[in-house]
Protein backbone atom coordinates (compact mmCIF):
# COMPACT_ATOMS: atom_id res chain seq x y z
CA UNK A 1 0.00 0.00 0.00
CA UNK A 2 1.38 3.39 -0.93
CA UNK A 3 0.91 6.46 1.17
CA UNK A 4 0.47 9.81 -0.53
CA UNK A 5 2.75 12.41 0.98
CA UNK A 6 1.79 16.07 1.11
CA UNK A 7 3.03 18.03 -1.88
CA UNK A 8 6.31 19.80 -1.12
CA UNK A 9 6.15 23.39 -2.26
CA UNK A 10 9.32 25.28 -3.00
CA UNK A 11 9.93 28.22 -0.74
CA UNK A 12 9.71 31.56 -2.54
CA UNK A 13 13.07 33.00 -3.54
CA UNK A 14 14.26 36.12 -1.74
CA UNK A 15 15.33 37.62 -5.04
CA UNK A 16 14.70 37.30 -8.75
CA UNK A 17 17.75 36.51 -10.85
CA UNK A 18 16.48 38.24 -13.97
CA UNK A 19 15.54 41.38 -12.08
CA UNK A 20 18.98 41.55 -10.48
CA UNK A 21 20.64 41.22 -13.89
CA UNK A 22 18.39 43.87 -15.43
CA UNK A 23 19.15 46.22 -12.56
CA UNK A 24 22.88 45.67 -13.09
CA UNK A 25 22.65 46.26 -16.85
CA UNK A 26 20.62 49.44 -16.33
CA UNK A 27 23.27 50.68 -13.91
CA UNK A 28 26.18 50.42 -16.36
CA UNK A 29 25.47 53.65 -18.29
CA UNK A 30 25.38 55.52 -15.00
CA UNK A 31 28.91 54.28 -14.30
CA UNK A 32 30.22 55.52 -17.65
CA UNK A 33 32.58 52.55 -17.60
CA UNK A 34 33.78 53.26 -21.16
CA UNK A 35 35.84 56.16 -19.78
CA UNK A 36 38.05 53.64 -17.96
CA UNK A 37 39.83 52.87 -21.24
CA UNK A 38 40.75 56.55 -21.46
CA UNK A 39 41.62 57.02 -17.79
CA UNK A 40 43.72 53.86 -17.51
CA UNK A 41 44.92 53.14 -21.08
CA UNK A 42 48.06 51.16 -20.19
CA UNK A 43 46.26 49.16 -17.51
CA UNK A 44 43.47 48.22 -19.91
CA UNK A 45 46.09 47.28 -22.51
CA UNK A 46 47.60 44.86 -20.00
CA UNK A 47 44.17 43.60 -18.97
CA UNK A 48 43.34 42.65 -22.55
CA UNK A 49 46.81 41.36 -23.39
CA UNK A 50 46.05 37.67 -22.87
CA UNK A 51 49.22 37.41 -20.77
CA UNK A 52 48.19 36.23 -17.25
CA UNK A 53 50.98 37.98 -15.28
CA UNK A 54 50.21 41.30 -17.00
CA UNK A 55 46.50 40.72 -16.53
CA UNK A 56 46.90 40.05 -12.82
CA UNK A 57 48.90 43.27 -12.49
CA UNK A 58 46.11 45.11 -14.29
CA UNK A 59 43.38 43.52 -12.16
CA UNK A 60 45.25 44.55 -9.04
CA UNK A 61 45.75 48.12 -10.27
CA UNK A 62 42.07 48.52 -11.15
CA UNK A 63 41.09 47.14 -7.76
CA UNK A 64 43.32 49.65 -6.03
CA UNK A 65 41.74 52.51 -7.99
CA UNK A 66 38.59 52.37 -5.88
CA UNK A 67 36.65 53.53 -8.94
CA UNK A 68 33.30 51.70 -9.36
CA UNK A 69 33.50 52.31 -13.11
CA UNK A 70 36.25 49.68 -13.40
CA UNK A 71 34.03 46.87 -12.07
CA UNK A 72 32.40 45.96 -15.42
CA UNK A 73 35.91 45.45 -16.81
CA UNK A 74 36.68 42.99 -14.02
CA UNK A 75 33.48 40.93 -14.13
CA UNK A 76 34.32 38.90 -17.29
CA UNK A 77 37.42 37.53 -15.58
CA UNK A 78 35.23 35.77 -13.01
CA UNK A 79 34.64 33.23 -15.80
CA UNK A 80 38.28 32.87 -16.82
CA UNK A 81 39.68 29.37 -17.30
CA UNK A 82 42.71 30.56 -15.32
CA UNK A 83 41.97 30.14 -11.61
CA UNK A 84 44.41 32.90 -10.67
CA UNK A 85 42.63 35.40 -12.88
CA UNK A 86 39.26 34.43 -11.42
CA UNK A 87 40.52 34.90 -7.88
CA UNK A 88 42.24 38.21 -8.57
CA UNK A 89 39.13 39.49 -10.34
CA UNK A 90 37.00 38.65 -7.30
CA UNK A 91 39.51 40.22 -4.96
CA UNK A 92 39.66 43.42 -7.01
CA UNK A 93 35.88 43.74 -7.24
CA UNK A 94 35.65 43.32 -3.48
CA UNK A 95 38.38 45.94 -3.02
CA UNK A 96 36.64 48.52 -5.19
CA UNK A 97 33.27 48.05 -3.51
CA UNK A 98 34.62 48.09 0.04
CA UNK A 99 36.77 51.16 -0.62
CA UNK A 100 33.85 53.10 -2.07
CA UNK A 101 31.27 52.01 0.49
CA UNK A 102 33.53 52.80 3.44
CA UNK A 103 33.41 56.45 2.40
CA UNK A 104 29.99 56.31 4.09
CA UNK A 105 31.56 55.41 7.40
CA UNK A 106 29.96 57.15 10.35
CA UNK A 107 32.95 58.15 12.45
CA UNK A 108 30.90 59.42 15.38
CA UNK A 109 30.55 55.92 16.83
CA UNK A 110 33.81 55.04 18.49
CA UNK A 111 34.97 51.45 18.61
CA UNK A 112 33.05 50.17 15.60
CA UNK A 113 32.60 50.94 11.94
CA UNK A 114 29.05 51.95 11.06
CA UNK A 115 27.75 52.89 7.62
CA UNK A 116 25.38 55.79 7.23
CA UNK A 117 22.52 55.49 4.71
CA UNK A 118 23.16 56.20 1.04
CA UNK A 119 22.97 59.94 0.53
CA UNK A 120 21.75 62.13 -2.31
CA UNK A 121 24.32 62.42 -5.06
CA UNK A 122 26.19 59.29 -3.98
CA UNK A 123 26.53 56.38 -6.36
CA UNK A 124 24.40 53.58 -4.94
CA UNK A 125 26.32 50.39 -5.70
CA UNK A 126 23.55 47.97 -4.76
CA UNK A 127 22.99 46.96 -8.41
CA UNK A 128 26.35 45.18 -8.05
CA UNK A 129 24.51 42.57 -5.99
CA UNK A 130 24.11 40.55 -9.20
CA UNK A 131 27.89 40.15 -9.25
CA UNK A 132 27.91 38.76 -5.72
CA UNK A 133 25.25 36.24 -6.73
CA UNK A 134 27.38 35.12 -9.68
CA UNK A 135 30.30 34.63 -7.33
CA UNK A 136 28.25 32.63 -4.84
CA UNK A 137 27.34 30.26 -7.66
CA UNK A 138 30.95 29.53 -8.53
CA UNK A 139 32.67 26.45 -7.03
CA UNK A 140 33.99 26.99 -3.52
CA UNK A 141 37.68 27.62 -4.20
CA UNK A 142 38.32 29.16 -0.78
CA UNK A 143 38.38 32.70 -2.13
CA UNK A 144 35.48 33.57 -4.43
CA UNK A 145 32.74 32.87 -1.89
CA UNK A 146 34.65 34.87 0.73
CA UNK A 147 34.73 37.86 -1.61
CA UNK A 148 31.04 37.37 -2.39
CA UNK A 149 30.21 37.39 1.33
CA UNK A 150 32.20 40.59 1.81
CA UNK A 151 30.45 42.27 -1.12
CA UNK A 152 27.09 41.14 0.23
CA UNK A 153 27.81 42.82 3.52
CA UNK A 154 28.98 46.09 1.98
CA UNK A 155 25.98 46.23 -0.35
CA UNK A 156 23.66 45.29 2.54
CA UNK A 157 22.18 42.59 0.31
CA UNK A 158 20.24 40.71 2.97
CA UNK A 159 18.42 38.80 0.24
CA UNK A 160 21.52 36.59 0.02
CA UNK A 161 21.09 35.36 3.57
CA UNK A 162 20.74 31.74 2.44
CA UNK A 163 23.95 31.96 0.42
CA UNK A 164 25.78 33.31 3.45
CA UNK A 165 24.43 30.53 5.67
CA UNK A 166 25.61 27.90 3.21
CA UNK A 167 29.05 29.45 3.31
CA UNK A 168 29.16 28.87 7.07
CA UNK A 169 29.66 25.18 6.25
CA UNK A 170 32.54 25.74 3.82
CA UNK A 171 35.63 23.63 4.38
CA UNK A 172 37.63 26.81 3.86
CA UNK A 173 38.01 28.90 7.06
CA UNK A 174 38.33 32.14 5.09
CA UNK A 175 34.89 31.56 3.55
CA UNK A 176 33.07 30.53 6.72
CA UNK A 177 34.63 33.35 8.73
CA UNK A 178 33.71 35.98 6.15
CA UNK A 179 30.15 34.64 5.97
CA UNK A 180 29.86 34.75 9.75
CA UNK A 181 31.11 38.34 9.78
CA UNK A 182 28.66 39.36 7.06
CA UNK A 183 25.68 37.75 8.76
CA UNK A 184 26.47 39.39 12.09
CA UNK A 185 27.15 42.78 10.51
CA UNK A 186 23.82 42.64 8.69
CA UNK A 187 21.96 41.82 11.88
CA UNK A 188 21.25 38.25 10.77
CA UNK A 189 21.86 35.97 13.73
CA UNK A 190 23.78 32.78 13.14
CA UNK A 191 20.90 30.70 14.53
CA UNK A 192 18.58 31.87 11.79
CA UNK A 193 16.87 34.71 13.63
CA UNK A 194 16.71 38.12 12.03
CA UNK A 195 16.17 40.74 14.73
CA UNK A 196 17.53 43.68 12.76
CA UNK A 197 16.27 43.00 9.25
CA UNK A 198 14.98 46.53 8.92
CA UNK A 199 18.10 48.24 10.23
CA UNK A 200 19.58 50.57 7.62
CA UNK A 201 23.08 50.70 9.05
CA UNK A 202 25.10 48.08 10.87
CA UNK A 203 28.52 47.80 12.43
CA UNK A 204 31.29 46.01 10.58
Amino acid sequence: MSIALPEQRALPSKYDDLSLKKRYDAFLPELDYVKVATNYPEVIKDLLSGDPPRQITALTALGESGDPAVVPWLVPFLDSEDASLRIWAGSSIDKVISTYVLKRQNRTQAGRVVLRPWGAGELDLRPFAWIALRMFRKPDDGNTHAYAASITRYLEAREFEDELRRCLHSRHPAVSEKARWALQALGLDLDGQNPQAGTATNGL
